[in-house]
C-alpha cells in the first residue's frame, strides 16, 4: 500500500534545515534519511569516511526514486565540513546531551548533526567550545542504549519542522 500525504509542506523562507550525518555506516539508514530529506526540502550532508559507497544498491533502494529531489553535499572530513559551515547554528544529537529535544529552539537553516550508528559523535565534535547548550538528546525510557539513526533523524527533523511551522509560522501546510 502506498500512503500519500494530503498536505503539502511549503517553506516561506530561503533556508531549509540541514541534516548532517558524520561517518554513517549502514546504507539503508542513509537511504531512508535521504528519502526523508527529499520529502521535506532538507539538505543532506554526508561527512566521510562513509561505511559504504554512495552508489550502493541498498542505499539507492532505501531512497527509491527520490534521489533526483535530494540536495546532497559530501565532505571529505569533519574538519572540512566544519570549516565551511562553522558560522551556522548547529544542534548536536547525542545520548550525552543534557538538554532534551523539546528544549531546543530550532530555526530554518539550522544544522542537525548526527554521528555514526555504532560510535555516535566523536569526542572531538562533542568538545567543540561553546556548544554544550546545543547538544541535545531524544528522551527514552532508559532501558535501551539508543534508537535507530534514521528514526532519530525523523524525530528531530519533524520536531524542528513543527516548531517553525506551527510556532513560528515560517513554513505552512496546504492541502494538495
Amino acid at each position: 500500500m502506498v500512503i500519500r500525504s494530503k498536505s503539502k509542506l511549503l517553506c516561506n523562507t530561503h533556508s531549509s534545515f540541514n541534516v548532517v550525518l558524520v561517518e554513517p555506516e549502514i546504507p539503508p539508514n542513509t537511504g531512508n534519511i535521504a528519502r526523508l530529506c527529499a520529502s521535506t526540502s532538507t539538505k543532506l550532508h554526508l561527512v566521510h569516511p562513509l561505511g559504504f559507497k554512495i552508489d550502493d544498491k541498498k542505499l539507492k533502494r532505501a531512497g527509491l526514486d527520490y534521489w533526483h529531489l535530494l540536495d546532497i553535499e559530501e565532505h571529505r572530513s569533519w574538519n572540512e565540513f566544519y570549516l565551511k559551515y562553522q558560522e551556522n547554528n548547529f544542534w548536536f544529537l547525542s545520548t550525552r546531551g543534557e538538554k532534551n529535544l523539546w528544549q531546543a529552539d530550532f530555526s530554518p537553516g539550522d544544522f542537525l548533526v548526527f554521528g555514526s550508528e555504532t560510535k555516535g559523535l566523536s569526542e572531538e565534535i562533542l568538545n567543540i567550545k561553546n556548544y554544550n547548550d546545543y547538544m541535545i538528546s531524544i528522551p527514552m525510557n532508559g532501558q535501551s542504549r539508543s534508537i535507530n539513526l534514521s528514526t532519530a533523524v525523523g524525530i528531530v527533523l519533524y520536531e524542528a519542522l513543527r516548531q517553525v511551522t506551527i510556532e513560528k509560522k515560517l513554513y505552512e501546510i496546504t492541502p494538495i
